[in-house]
């Protein structure tokens, strides 16, 4: 007999040890899962050691029963031990496959704590002897504790596991539940000689299993959605467990005191871990209550605005979206700081909620953008409730609304991009609130279709040949006084886009503003332009050059780059004036004045473009070193119709004179107007009373006719009618030269290069 035993103990190490060398194996070769299969490792390494005492007892002649405590403790332990890890690898293992985090510093007390439990209630049933061999018997238990935690979660485990390798995980699962049935006969009927053949068969069938496990090919396959009931419903069991121990053991002290201790010790870790599980809890609820948060105005943010988009399209009941964005706030932060802008936001936000009716949402999307949900509410309600948003913020801004009855199919989505084009709609009319329509979708589609092909030209990565779309038209400058000379041009852009035809500015430069393409631009009119003049010069016609900055690129470093870039180049500064609107200079004072002090400095004139609108302080206009000045085209068409504005106009061009800057006079357009206009003492004109603005080949074409250039010489030259041709019918207008003169007026003058007030002129 002890020879058959330590046949089989030998050959139960050799089984055990081969499965340790294949778990490692697997192990080295695992990433995301390497966790369960260290869990594995350690289980089987415990297996392998306590085996190899046994057998280097066994086989040394020793009889177990004779080694005593010091073999029997060992191996019970280890057991114990072992059998805990492995059902710490599969419970690991769900976590991986549940997107949840691995087990943590405090979950193996789910485990204890119900292996605990379950030997406190086993005890109830049994009597347990005094000292070390009640210590024998309460290791047993605990190991049979073990086994049934370890075979529950491989049940639970194969129950999730793929179809392909589920009938392997059942395998397992029957080979742990042969191991317990064989720990339990060792403890009710002894060591019998087939009790002991039977556990050496459940253990080596035990190594043969999670051997073959580690031959599997890793696949991991995620669920969904993460368990939310495992961890809370195991320490509820341990919880019980203990209860009934501690309960069973008040009826029963003296005899089971064993019950009593395990009872007590599956309470303290089962409490510990729902104490773990509520703090989680809490923390997860806080952390989706900051997702769904924005961090400085306390709304909700896009992601939660999305949401809840989404759950009331969904609910049949009408409700409208507003879409709410601050005018000129990027202006706030460039001229006092993003701490300023952030309170600005902070202090709309809470006017914007107070203003909203009851149920409705407020969200921040980002930026300067507000977007809010009003349930039960028809397009009137929802422009009403606009209103009264712009009502209580009491700075620039403009709101789109979008509304859906509940019965139409369009989703959370849909209708907030609806808002988003009737937002856009409102700030181009300058309205304040704009409710959606297809007009103002279609206008949205288009803008979008501009601002992509706006930045195929000129964004940094567009081809060379793509700048070719644009082209340089010029007005020219004439004197107002003796035989009226052409003295200067304006230099004004046009896009030829390769669908829309040409483009007047007022249809994409709001567009390219917001693409931030403005210094792009600039830079490429202000190159053509110089070129174009160059070639002027050269045929013996000395004009003086103009070309505008916008607002944004007066305070662009590049800009002074740009000018010395010209000057290298050959272009003579003298001969280049520089225009800036005067709402551009009031903008930035303090950093508009030093930039226009570098343009002069480099031998650039300087011109204050639409004198008037800006209501700039004259102590402001002494110190600009300007050279130039223009009166807005606003005050010269209404000069001959309105003793007041003629009055202006005098005035004007007397201050400017005192100040030494010549006076030119935008947006003539009669010779009436002009014969005031030399009266009131203005310099120069320009308007379509002497030209409308052409490319430079029919500039030149037309500066000759003008200055007398015989027929013969205009007639080599290809020029039958001296005359400018209109320009081409353009997308912003209605083909007509007034229309086109219309569609130009209604942009704003905070245009770039060669842009603002001649461009609406033009």
């Amino acid at each position: 007999m002890l020879h058959l035993l330590s046949v089989l103990i030998v050959l139960r190490t050799l089984a055990i040890a081969g499965a340790l060398v294949l778990l490692v194996r697997r192990m080295r070769r695992e990433t995301v899962a390497r966790p369960v299969w260290r869990h594995y490792v350690t289980a089987f390494a415990l297996l392998t050691g306590a085996s190899v005492l046994e057998s280097v007892v066994v086989v040394g002649g020793s009889r177990v029963g004779s080694s005593g405590l010091w073999l029997v403790l060992p191996l019970r332990l280890t057991s114990t031990l072992a059998s805990f890890h492995l059902y710490r690898g599969v419970a690991t293992w769900m976590q991986l496959r549940e997107k949840s985090r691995p087990a943590g510093r405090v979950d193996w007390l789910v485990g204890l704590s119900c292996i605990l439990g379950l030997a406190g209630v086993l005890n109830l049933a049994v009597e347990v002897p005094h000292g070390l061999a009640g210590l024998i018997v309460q290791l047993r238990w605990l190991h049979v504790s073990s086994c049934v935690l370890l075979l529950g979660a491989l049940v639970l485990a194969a129950w999730r596991m793929p179809r392909e390798v589920r009938g392997r995980a059942r395998a397992v699962a029957l080979t742990v539940l042969y191991v317990l049935l064989t720990q339990v006969l060792f403890v009710v009927l002894g060591p019998r000689t087939g009790v002991i053949l039977a556990a050496w068969a459940g253990w080596v069938l035990l190594a043969a299993a999670f051997g073959g496990l580690s031959l599997l090919r890793p696949k991991q396959v995620v669920r969904e959605h993460p368990t939310s009931v495992a961890v809370p419903a195991a320490s509820s069991v341990g919880l019980v467990l203990g209860l009934v121990a501690v309960a069973g053991a008040g009826l029963h002290v003296a005899p089971t005191h064993w019950a009593l201790g395990l009872g007590t010790a599956a309470i303290a870790g089962s409490s510990v871990r729902l104490v773990r599980l509520v703090r989680d809890l809490a923390d997860h609820d806080r952390a989706r209550r900051q997702a769904g948060t924005d961090d400085l105005t306390g709304l909700a943010n896009r992601r939660e605005f999305l949401l809840r988009l989404g759950q009331q399209s969904h609910s049949g009941a009408g409700f409208g979206v507003l879409l709410l964005d601050l005018d000129r706030f990027k202006e706030v932060n460039d001229q006092h700081g993003h701490a300023v802008g952030d309170e600005l936001l902070a202090a709309t936000a809470v006017r914007l909620e107070g203003a909203l009716p009851p149920g409705a949402l407020l969200a921040r999307l980002g930026g300067d953008e507000f977007a809010a949900i009003v349930p039960g509410c028809g397009a009137e309600e929802a422009v009403a409730v606009a209103s009264s948003l712009l009502t209580a913020i009491e700075v620039g801004a403009s709101v789109g609304v979008a509304t859906s009855t509940g019965a139409d199919p369009l989703s959370g989505t849909e209708l907030l991009r609806r808002a988003d084009a009737a937002m856009y709609a409102a700030k181009s009319t300058g309205q304040g609130v704009a409710l959606h329509d297809d007009a103002a979708d279609r206008a949205w589609r288009q803008r979008l279709a501009l601002s992509d092909d706006l930045h195929l030209a000129l964004g940094p990565d567009a081809p060379a040949e793509a700048a070719g779309q644009f082209e340089v038209h010029y007005q020219p400058q004439v004197s107002a006084t003796g035989a009226g000379d052409v003295v200067g041009v304006e230099a004004l852009v046009r896009w030829q886009h390769p669908r829309l035809g040409l483009l007047a500015p007022g249809a994409f430069l709001d567009v390219l503003e917001e693409r931030r393409l403005m210094p792009a631009l600039t830079a490429l009119v202000a190159r053509r332009a110089v070129a174009d003049l160059a070639r002027w010069r050269a045929t013996g016609h000395d004009l003086r050059l103009s070309f505008n900055l916008s607002s944004t690129h007066l305070s662009d470093p590049g800009l002074l780059t740009l000018l010395d870039e010209l000057v290298a180049g050959g272009a003579d500064p003298e001969r280049v004036v520089v225009e800036v609107t005067e709402t551009s200079l009031m903008n930035d004072p303090d950093r508009a004045l030093t930039t226009c002090q570098e343009i002069t400095a480099r031998g650039f004139c300087l011109s204050i473009d639409d004198f008037g609108t800006g209501y700039s302080s004259l102590a402001y206009l002494a110190n600009l070193p300007a050279d130039e000045l223009k009166i807005d085209r606003t005050f010269t068409s209404r000069a001959l119709a309105d003793e007041r504005i003629a009055a202006i106009v005098a005035g004007t061009v007397e201050l400017a004179h005192h100040l030494g800057l010549r006076v030119v006079a935008e947006g003539v357009e009669d010779p009436a107007t002009l014969d005031l206009l030399r009266e009131l003492g203005c310099d120069e004109s320009q308007g379509y009373l002497h030209s409308r603005p052409v490319p430079a080949a029919e500039f030149l074409r037309w500066l000759q006719a003008r200055q007398g250039v015989p027929a013969a010489v205009l007639r080599d030259q290809g020029v039958e009618d001296a005359r400018p041709a209109p320009t081409p019918g353009c997308a912003a207008a209605t083909g007509s030269p007034a229309g086109l003169d219309e569609g130009d007026r209604r942009w704003p003058s905070t245009c770039c290069s060669s842009t603002t007030a001649a461009h609406r002129r033009a």
